[in-house]
């Protein structure tokens, strides 16, 4: 019995690494703080060009544009391309929003105490 505790939970904990490497991608465009800088841009702009966005930073286009590049990659922001401008807005995409629950739930699948989760089972 003890060998099947032991096997669901090691199934569990490789459940929860399973989801956190499927989102690597948005924790790593999260995770730059100029990123960040410019994703509160959007929750008061809400719809912006490169150009606009270079307004409100210290950054050059080319910066910008990648850093930009980056979020729309994860599916943190959408763009539409308008006559010549491209204008990005954020999408919080059902994806991007369902691949962080199912981290959240993988690890409260672990144990009451998620924090406890990957201390060593004697």
């Amino acid at each position: 019995m003890k060998e099947r505790s032991q096997s669901v939970l090691l199934e569990k904990k490789q459940a929860l690494l399973d989801e956190i490497r499927k989102s690597t991608d948005i924790f790593k465009a999260l995770a730059d703080p100029v990123r960040q800088d410019i994703l509160m841009m959007f929750m008061i702009a809400k719809r912006m060009n490169v150009a606009q966005v270079v307004e409100q930073s210290h950054l050059s286009r080319p910066a910008i544009s990648h850093h930009l590049k980056i979020l729309k990659q994860a599916g943190i922001l959408d763009s539409v391309k308008e006559k010549t401008e491209v204008y990005y807005s954020l999408t919080l995409e059902n994806s991007v929003i369902d691949q962080l629950k199912a981290i959240i739930h993988a690890a409260e699948s672990l144990s009451d105490d998620p924090a406890k989760a990957f201390e060593e089972h004697p």
